[in-house]
């Protein structure tokens, strides 16, 4: 079986039509839904862009050890296993730090492209013509050249051909027109779209905000959202809104060339994303504070988590899926639809079982989190039942609970009510982490969350609870 998976970075599940959404227009990616086993509570594992990448490579949970940088060379990844077997694997891409050549990501590819000039790539000679698309000040990294060396990059777009997600798309379609013969072949696109900056054809942005007034702050300032006016709020999600169907627009081309090339009953489809990002909900615009300076560090609530997941597979029927999954369960499930023996380093959970509808389920929790390194100490992690989302922190803030069941936004603290359910909670996190090779500081129970004389790990008095075993 032909494999084909594509992320979209940054995609946001409550902006895709077949998730209930009725803001942004994703045609392309319900009809794929039609098709698939659509997740509904897929979450992001490893957070952000790349330990996401690194959890999807793997089939590894790799937050408890692994920070943003370089991939180890001991990790062994889905490209070199299926290439051992005799696939022919392709990364075809524009996400910039994904495809640094001294972060190692793309080890395995037989080939390898690189679409230039998204976000801050020094494609682009600092001294040609350019445009700001707002009051500067209101972009994020303005100030030390990142927006400027984009905006150099893409000074001389004239066609919707010429923005980054159709250029990837082209360059998937260019290569399958090639190559689709090489079967079994292992294509892998990964599109930064909808991920900041965000500067779709006018025609796109005009479509949610028509006659809008606001500004194009296409990288706004990560923080509160209250900074800008509703004018410029609006305009940010019809930006927003507008690379969402970019995106899908082009992908449907993918699709269609699949299809086109006589691929579709032989050739399995997954696509994804790695996580989302605050529009505005909770006061936040971005993904994560300042260093250092926002101790809450963000949570990864259900606007940052909640990913979408689609997988057509030939011989699986269409159906909709409650399973808690996580973007490192894609890689033995693909292993196991092509039939190669998975690596005993993996410990993600194959979802043949599921998608044969063998089972409901393949695990009881989901974990996003932030890494457990000394990068984000601030930064939590998040941990879903089916019932239940609990946020803990290391640095000692009061944990929050949330009754997924009855509140699924995860918008109304319950921690003080549900003593016993934290206990619980923390006992599955512990053993999550336990298990899956975190450094023994992060997972001995003493460790975690202590409540002594009603104090939760020096954070303010709540009330008097038994310590965690």
């Amino acid at each position: 079986m032909n494999l084909i998976l594509i992320v979209s970075d940054t995609l946001r599940r409550d902006h895709v039509g077949c998730y209930g959404n009725s803001f942004a227009r994703t045609p392309t990616l319900d009809r794929l839904a039609a098709e698939s086993v659509v997740f509904d509570q897929a979450f992001s594992g490893s957070f952000p862009t790349l330990p996401c990448r690194a959890e999807l490579f793997t089939g590894r949970f790799v937050f408890p050890y692994l920070n943003w940088g370089p991939l180890p060379r001991r990790e062994v990844l889905l490209s070199e296993v299926l290439g051992r077997a005799g696939y022919t694997c392709t990364a075809i891409t524009d996400n910039f730090p994904l495809s640094r050549l001294d972060y190692d990501y793309l080890r395995g590819f037989h080939s390898v492209h690189r679409i230039r000039g998204q976000w801050y790539d020094n494609f682009q000679t600092l001294d040609g013509p350019f445009t700001w698309p707002c009051t500067k000040e209101k972009l994020r990294d303005s100030a030390d050249g990142r927006i400027l060396q984009y905006l150099r990059n893409v000074a001389d777009r004239r066609a919707e051909e010429d923005f980054f997600a159709p250029r990837v798309v082209r360059e998937a379609i260019h290569w399958l027109e090639n190559n689709h013969s090489r079967s079994p072949f292992f294509l892998y696109v990964d599109i930064f779209d909808p991920h900041e900056p965000w500067d779709p054809p006018r025609e796109y942005v005009e479509e949610y905000d028509p006659g809008g007034t606001g500004e194009d702050v296409i990288y706004p300032i990560y923080g509160p959202s209250a900074i800008y006016p509703p004018e410029d709020l609006a305009r940010i999600r019809a930006l927003y809104a507008g690379e969402v169907t970019l995106m899908d627009r082009w992908l449907g081309r993918l699709l269609e060339a699949v299809d086109t090339l006589g691929r579709r009953e032989d050739t399995a489809v997954a696509f994804l994303s790695d996580h989302g990002i605050f529009l505005g909900e909770r006061g936040l615009i971005g993904k994560m504070g300042k260093k250092g300076k926002d101790v809450r560090g963000w949570p990864t609530y259900p606007e940052v988590s909640a990913i979408p997941f689609l997988l057509r597979a030939p011989g699986v029927a269409p159906h909709r899926s409650n399973a808690l999954v996580h973007p490192g369960d894609v890689t033995p499930t693909l292993l196991d639809l092509a039939g190669v023996a998975l690596p005993a380093t993996m410990n993600t959970r194959s979802l043949l079982p599921l998608l044969r509808g063998e089972q409901a389920t393949v695990g009881e929790v989901a974990v996003s989190s932030w890494s457990l390194g000394a990068w984000s100490t601030q930064r939590p992690s998040v941990l879903r039942t089916e019932e239940w989302a609990m946020v803990f922190w290391r640095s000692g803030i009061r944990p929050e609970l949330y009754h997924r069941a009855s509140d699924p936004g995860e918008t109304q603290d319950v921690a003080a009510k549900h003593p016993g359910v934290l206990r619980e909670l923390h006992r599955k996190y512990r053993e999550f982490l336990r298990s899956h090779d975190a450094p023994l500081k992060h997972w001995l129970p003493r460790s975690l969350l202590l409540y002594r004389n009603g104090v939760v790990s020096g954070a303010p008095a709540v009330q008097k609870r038994p310590a965690v075993p």
